[in-house]
This record gives structure tokens, C-alpha cells and sequence, in this order.
């Protein structure tokens, strides 16, 4: 699984994701009365959940990955 990037990559994709995700509600929150802004927000914050749900499925392959070429 050479295509995967290290683990430390993959948390700073996770954190990313994370700050995005509470950065994008806040700042939602923050401009509830202009649409074009809020849809912004939120698309952003959608992309953050986006990045906090895949990062740890990717981690996990890459560790399960790293178990298989060692067992061979």
C-alpha cells in the first residue's frame, strides 16, 4: 500500500478535517441571516465532516496494510 500517505499525514488530514468542521459551524452560526455566506460555511463544514470520516478508515487500512506485509 505504497499509495497511502505515512500516518502522521493521515492525522493532520483528520485535525484538518476537525477544524474545518467546528471553524465551518461556527462561522455558519455566525452568518445565519446571509445565505451565500452560510451555504460557504457549510459546504466547508460538510468537507470537514468529509475529512474526519475518511482519515481514520485510510489510518486503519494502512495499519491493517503494515500487519499484512509483516505476517508474509
Amino acid at each position: 500500500m505504497q499509495w497511502l500517505p505515512s500516518f502522521v499525514r493521515l492525522f493532520l488530514v483528520f485535525v484538518t478535517g476537525l477544524v474545518l468542521s467546528i471553524g465551518g459551524g461556527i462561522a455558519q452560526t455566525a452568518y445565519m441571516g446571509n445565505y451565500t455566506m452560510g451555504s460557504v460555511f457549510g459546504t466547508l463544514s460538510l468537507l470537514g465532516l468529509l475529512l474526519m470520516v475518511t482519515s481514520p478508515l485510510l489510518i486503519a487500512l494502512k495499519f491493517f496494510g503494515q500487519l499484512d506485509r509483516k505476517a508474509k
